[in-house]
């Protein structure tokens, strides 16, 4: 075989291989978001560790602003949030437990600091009806969260090497307000407000991989451990922008919340160009190799017979 056939056959493996992934590196950075990047998640949890939801859930980046939080004037990534779902399971009233089912809707917003990534401001609204089982009566739910936090120290910053353990203190308010009606009996009304340093220990354990409705993921453990004993585990996916999979355990370590990524669009991880095109220039430029390295084994192939072959002008006369 001529000496060039080799080379263009390792080209063509390079040009068709082109698209494989890289292993993740040892450290992980921080994600790109820009607007328009979004995540939806399957999602269940249990409210109260009484009433159980199930549905989807979805966040929309929607641009970077500059927000004023507890007292501080900084840019934040605006998160929009949003789900809907179905309800069931025991509400507590004076009158004792009574068993309900129904529909949730939440709204919601976030904002992440855009210098640390770091949430300082969550705003989360579930609205929810239905009916009580045993009297068939309606009823409607409304939970409000609002929680505002500034970050007081702060271990985790980019990038993070595998095997990172720290700690993040936020000084944080929070209000909480619950809604509760049956019928058109006196609803059931609580406020709660709470103001409290808190310290959380974070660690990058390892990488690993997560199989998702989305696809499957090279992933980033993540570990959040809180002060109550609880925690909540991370698998972040660098090629979604986000996490594969979150699941949120109690301080006796039962998982009470578990999210699985449905669809997303991050645009840093879009190739610069339509993937058709590039697909078509890449088959195309292999097939010219590959018709390259025919035409040269054809060429070498009547080369061969050509030195074999004398022509019957050159040839021994008969005898």
């Amino acid at each position: 075989m001529p000496r060039f056939l080799p080379l263009l056959a390792i080209a063509s493996l390079l040009l068709l291989a082109g698209g494989a992934r890289a292993p993740l590196p040892s450290a992980m950075e921080a994600p790109a978001w820009s607007a328009g990047d979004y995540w939806e998640y399957r999602f269940n949890s249990t409210f109260e560790g009484s009433v159980f939801l199930n549905g989807t859930l979805r966040a929309d980046i929607t641009g970077l602003e500059n927000r004023t939080v507890r007292g501080i004037a900084q840019d934040v990534i605006v998160v929009g949030t949003g789900g809907t779902g179905s309800l069931e399971g025991t509400f507590e009233t004076p009158s004792g437990n009574v068993s309900a089912t129904g529909v949730w809707n939440l709204t919601g917003e976030e904002l992440f600091a855009e210098a640390s990534r770091k949430i300082v401001k969550t705003l989360v609204r579930i609205s929810a009806s239905g009916h009580v089982d045993i009297l068939n009566v309606p009823f409607t739910l409304l939970w409000t969260n609002s929680t505002s936090s500034r970050v007081v120290a702060d271990d985790w910053r980019y990038p993070v090497p595998v095997g990172f353990s720290g700690a993040v203190t936020l000084n944080s308010s929070m209000a909480e307000d619950v809604f509760l009606e049956f019928d058109s009996n006196p609803p059931l009304i609580l406020n709660s407000t709470l103001e409290a340093e808190i310290t959380i220990a974070v660690s990058l354990t390892s990488m690993s991989n997560a199989t998702v409705p989305a696809g499957a993921f090279e992933t980033y453990l993540v570990q959040e451990a809180w002060p109550d004993g609880g925690h909540e585990m991370f698998e972040y996916a660098p090629a979604a922008g986000n996490n594969a999979r979150t699941r949120t355990f109690n301080s006796t370590g039962a998982e009470v919340t578990r999210t699985e990524l449905v669809s997303y669009r991050y645009r840093a991880a879009e190739p610069s160009a339509d993937p058709r095109v590039v697909w078509v220039a890449v088959a195309g430029i292999a097939v010219a190799v590959a018709a390259a390295i025919a035409l040269g084994v054809l060429l070498a192939r009547r080369r061969r017979r050509e030195r074999a072959y004398t022509p019957p002008s050159l040839r021994d006369p008969p005898t």
